[in-house]
């Protein structure tokens, strides 16, 4: 079919310019190729478009019908071209972005009204959903994912790293105790991020040692906000991302534990699909969120 497109726009050069060697000069191809090109669609078609002869090229009937067609498909793939070129230029059209549900909230979508006001042109949509969603299936352009990585074909960029923290409330230390050390965790409720026995193994560095301790409690979510509300109704502690707990801290609604402990950080990655071919809104969207992440 490409090959066919290709012929039909030879043979509108030819056609306009009046001959093949006229043809072949302004499309700088020789004048076999442009031959053969005419060849191959007067046998497909099982018409003659053109007569000639030694000293003259004349279209025929058949021929000036469908040198219509192709010039209309001709000047179509142009503006096609064209079209698309501004979106390669001008940020503009649809970016269909994704992010876990407490980060995008929290984190991407404050963010976004920035950068459709710098870009009038350009439109975004934001998914929310905790689940790895495929970004070929729902059409995604950017996906926003914390933690690690599953080997694929995406391109990802790592943006920055969140700094976890382990809070409780003031009531619930009241009447449960403090932990002094990572050990002390086994005997205390802990609110469970996720449904997996991957999820009950919290770990720490302890002067660049790793330490690992199970953990268990009467709640688990697969979404922090969730967390969050049993965390602050005192029912237990609690694993989350700093930025998510930083105002109860300062109120004191919330004591970070262990502190000498340190939990391993939460890495963030931009995943998109190709680098090539990447339009002006994928690119200015990929720079916004990349500087403010």
């Amino acid at each position: 079919m490409l090959e066919r497109l290709s012929d039909m726009a030879i043979y509108a050069k030819v056609v306009e310019a009046g001959s093949f060697s006229a043809a072949a000069d302004a499309l700088d191809l020789s004048k076999g190729a442009v031959s053969k090109a005419i060849a191959r669609l007067e046998k497909h078609l099982n018409l003659r478009l053109l007569q000639r002869t030694t000293r003259r090229m004349t279209v025929t009937l058949e021929g000036r019908a469908f040198y219509d067609y192709c010039q209309q498909i001709v000047s179509q793939a142009a503006a096609a071209e064209h079209h698309l070129g501004s979106f390669r230029e001008q940020p503009s059209g649809i970016v269909r972005i994704t992010a876990p549900v407490t980060f995008g909230s929290i984190q991407v979508a404050p963010l976004l009204p920035e950068l459709l006001k710098t870009y009038p042109e350009l439109k975004a949509e934001l998914v929310l959903d905790d689940k790895r969603v495929d970004m070929v299936k729902e059409n995604i352009d950017l996906a926003l994912r914390c933690g690690v990585l599953e080997g694929s074909s995406l391109i990802a960029r790592r943006l920055n790293d969140l700094p976890l923290t382990m809070v409780a409330t003031p009531p619930y230390l009241k009447q449960h105790g403090t932990p002094e050390k990572p050990d002390d965790l086994s005997e205390h409720q802990c609110l469970l991020h996720g449904f997996h026995a991957a999820e009950r193994q919290w770990q720490f560095q302890d002067q660049g040692r790793a330490v690992t301790v199970g953990v268990s409690g009467p709640f688990c979510a697969n979404n922090n906000l969730a967390l969050k509300h049993a965390l602050l109704a005192d029912m237990g502690i609690a694993f989350l991302p700093r930025y998510q707990v930083v105002t109860e801290l300062a109120a004191g609604e919330l004591t970070e534990l262990l502190p000498g402990f340190i939990p391993p950080a939460t890495p963030v990655h931009l995943v998109y699909r190709s680098r090539l071919h990447m339009s002006a809104a994928m690119k200015v969207t990929t720079e916004f969120l990349r500087d403010r992440l």
